[in-house]
């Protein structure tokens, strides 16, 4: 449980009708409320709360919402009594009357504007407001002349209409929890006050347009008061993660050396640098680096402490990976809040405990910041959000190697930044599929769709893989609980489906590992306390981008097979018509930069060896300061052998030939698998800049014409999956005894979900 109970919780026998009152019909709420005094304060809060959600489900057209209201508020609403006008918490709007605006005539705007008024002094305690993208309602007026301190969640995301410059200093908001101004016309400027909005826990200000500079400003005006920030769709690059990190991140770290036998251990090294932050190495225990220790599914012991006036009430701890994760969407909020305020989690929700809540999607933040992130961070993240990275920063010397306007989105080779050796807390993620599947995003003008797609998941893949040996698995966080892939294509060649299967594969095998374990718990002894099990990643959601090949998105050069490249003979693929000019262009697009255009701003050596010392030097000298001290490190450039690991070769004639020595730091454990010293530096920027083809060649027309839906083979693989599960107890006749799960159905029951669009989620059983 979250908490411990009260004592007079710990002395009170339930009463049998609160217990049962979760499992009653919505459709019985109002008869119950009528038999006694008893069933109306257990059932009428269930349905007066969030009012407006109430009518929906009561069948409430929603071409009939603005007839309902105004008749409710302007005729009903004085009629009802103060003690069930009180039990109003939440007005929620943010489907409602929507539809009605279409049809609304000018008094009708203004009469939705008088009637959220008159509610908002009618429901004395409603005190969550969300209002999304309503544009008749007049927020100054209506919030101006409310008690002080009387809100504390509101969201007005999308919005249209400016606010008046005093607006967040309004005594009715001094006491918001929770925060939406997202896509509000203006600068944010207004509310980043200091003394304005003491008590603000969440903020969430996606497309306001924001950049390094004002986040900054937002970041020293609230320190370590928010502990959820969601800044997507603006205009923030690496340089803010560093300014995030050191303004609104605890100082005390959550890694130790606890439970080294299971993780492993962080060893922090003497140096590092601007780009990279500190550098670590991890030590491996002899189960952590294979995920593979028989406590790996363990939640963490409750710490002691032998003296109890040592113990400090203000530590942040480790989470035990098992209780409850702390949401920040809207609709949890709002019923959170509605509660009373002394309640323990109501407490909790409020409470400063510095960032542990972060999105960043749609951003210009790289692959490298995040990871710089994650690296440098104490390990508090506990729901991290970057959906959609580029592999390198626009401003990165790497990128001028690759082939003209070809750029890669996604996350390589930092699969290990996701353990809890690193990311202590973490336990919700959403991130580019290439984490899981090593398939990036490839973006090259002059390419259809389906080409960048099939060449992502072929040329791109094969090199990914000699780059980097190592993808995240379920078992290397079991405390991870929700997984959400982002930019996952509709169409694919066969690798991309491979490696979704076999990633949900491996979530029913570590759902029979757990299994296991919880049987073997079971047969000990009664008397025997056995320790709490996680339960590993139980929701996985798959955000897929449109289909290329669907009616209303096809593009002229996605139509047909056809209308596709012949073969790889000629640059990008050419239609008939286009000039000779263009087609010039399109295929010096394909071919890589010049040698002499390439430049880096590294500190490394500038002596020049000969040709021959060249050819057998595996170590460069790199010249770097760290905390005012210059120190000298020999960061590893490969092996000059003949038809070895193509992408190590490319690595190192970055490095020696193209002199690309930016981002050094110590070799990750898929690069140390790949090729990579053990213990050794290498240039990160070179060696990821080296997973892009030289030249992007054009697929034939037959292999685009034999792309499958990945959304049409992961649905036949769980139906095949579902079928063999569920014929297992007629086979054994196992009876009322848990099927087994895993081998040999492989059917996991966890939470399945797919997205096609930004705002449709499906579940598949």
């Amino acid at each position: 449980m979250a908490s411990l109970p009260s004592y007079r919780e710990a002395t009170t026998r339930p009463d049998w009708l609160a217990v049962a009152a979760p499992y009653v019909h919505f459709v019985d709420y109002p008869s119950l409320c009528r038999v006694c005094h008893r069933s109306w304060s257990l059932f009428a809060p269930r349905l007066w709360t969030d009012i407006l959600n109430t009518v929906r489900r009561s069948g409430l057209d929603p071409g009939d919402d603005l007839s309902w209201w105004f008749d409710f508020v302007f005729r009903k609403l004085t009629r009802v009594a103060p003690a069930t006008r009180a039990l109003v918490r939440v007005l929620d709007a943010r489907a409602f009357a929507k539809d009605a605006y279409h049809f609304a005539s000018d008094r009708d705007g203004s009469l939705l504007a008088q009637s959220f008024k008159r509610a908002l002094h009618l429901f004395p305690h409603a005190h969550s407001i969300l209002i999304d993208g309503h544009a008749d309602l007049d927020l100054f007026a209506c919030l101006s002349s409310l008690p002080q301190a009387r809100l504390r969640l509101l969201s007005i995301a999308g919005c249209p209409n400016h606010l008046p410059a005093t607006f967040f200093a309004l005594p009715s908001l001094q006491a918001l929890v929770y925060l939406d101004a997202s896509g509000v016309p203006g600068s944010i400027l207004r509310l980043l006050h200091p003394t304005l909005l003491p008590s603000l826990r969440i903020l969430k200000v996606r497309a306001r347009e924001i950049d390094d500079a004002l986040l900054q400003t937002l970041a020293t005006a609230f320190t370590h008061r928010l502990w959820s920030l969601d800044v997507s769709h603006n205009n923030v690059t690496d340089v803010s993660l560093d300014t995030l990190r050191d303004w609104c991140m605890p100082a005390s770290s959550l890694r130790s050396s606890a439970r080294f036998a299971v993780e492993g251990g962080l060893v922090p090294l003497p140096h590092g640098t601007t780009e990279h932050g500190q550098f670590f190495s991890i030590e491996e225990s002899q189960w952590s680096g294979t995920f593979s220790h028989p406590e790996r599914h363990f939640a963490d012991a409750p710490g002691y402490v032998a003296d109890a006036e040592a113990l400090d009430l203000h530590e942040m701890l480790r989470s035990d990976g098992a209780s409850p994760i702390q949401s920040d969407l809207p609709g949890i909020s709002a019923r959170l809040l509605s509660r009373e305020e002394f309640e323990l989690e109501v407490v909790d929700f409020c409470r400063s405990r510095s960032l542990t809540h972060l999105r960043l999607s749609c951003n210009q933040v790289s692959s490298l910041g995040v990871q710089k992130l994650l690296r440098t961070s104490p390990g508090h993240l506990e729901d991290l959000d970057c959906g959609s990275v580029p592999l390198l920063p626009r401003s990165s010397p790497g990128v001028k190697h690759w082939p003209a306007s070809a750029t890669l989105h996604g996350i390589l080779g930092a699969a290990h930044l996701f353990r809890p050796v690193f990311s202590s807390n973490l336990r919700v993620l959403r991130i580019h599929h290439s984490l899981v599947t090593h398939v990036p995003t490839l973006e090259a003008a002059g390419l259809s769709t389906l080409a960048r797609i099939y060449l992502a998941e072929t040329s791109v893949l094969e090199r990914v893989e000699e780059a980097y040996r190592q993808a995240f698995v379920p078992n290397m966080n079991p405390r991870l609980a929700c997984l959400t892939l982002t930019c996952i294509p509709r169409r694919s060649s066969g690798p991309l489906v491979a490696k979704l299967i076999n990633f949900i594969k491996l979530l029913s095998v570590q759902e029979r590992a757990m299994q296991d374990e919880a049987a073997a718990a079971a047969s000990c002894s009664p008397s025997w306390r056995t320790p709490s099990l996680l339960q590993g990643l139980r929701r996985l959601f798959l955000e897929f981008d449109p289909d290329p090949m669907e009616d209303g998105f096809t593009a002229p050069e996605d139509s047909a097979a056809e209308e596709l490249i012949d073969d790889g003979e000629q640059g990008f693929g050419f239609f008939a018509g286009e000039r000779v000019e263009d087609r010039q262009f399109i295929k010096t697009a394909s071919q890589p930069c010049s040698e002499a255009s390439l430049h880096s701003n590294t500190m490394a050596s500038r002596c020049y060896p000969s040709e021959a010392d060249r050819d057998k030097q595996e170590t460069v000298t790199y010249d770097g300061e760290w905390n005012g001290k210059p120190y000298s490190a020999p960061v590893w450039v490969g092996l000059q052998v003949p038809g070895s690991n193509e992408v190590l070769q490319e690595y190192r004639r970055l490095v020696v030939d193209g002199r690309l020595r930016d981002g050094v730091g110590p070799a990750t454990p898929s690069q140390v698998l790949a090729g990579a010293p053990d213990k050794s530096y290498v240039f990160h920027v070179a060696w990821c800049a080296a997973v892009m083809p030289r030249e992007l060649k054009p697929p034939a027309r037959a292999e685009l014409a034999g792309m499958k839906d990945v959304l049409a083979e992961l649905k036949a693989y769980r139906r095949a999956g579902r079928a063999k599960y569920l014929q297992l107890p007629r086979q054994t006749g196992v009876g009322p005894t848990p099927v087994q799960l895993g081998e040999p159905h492989f059917f996991w029951t966890g939470t399945l979900r797919v997205s096609t669009n930004a705002h449709s989620l499906s579940s598949w059983k």
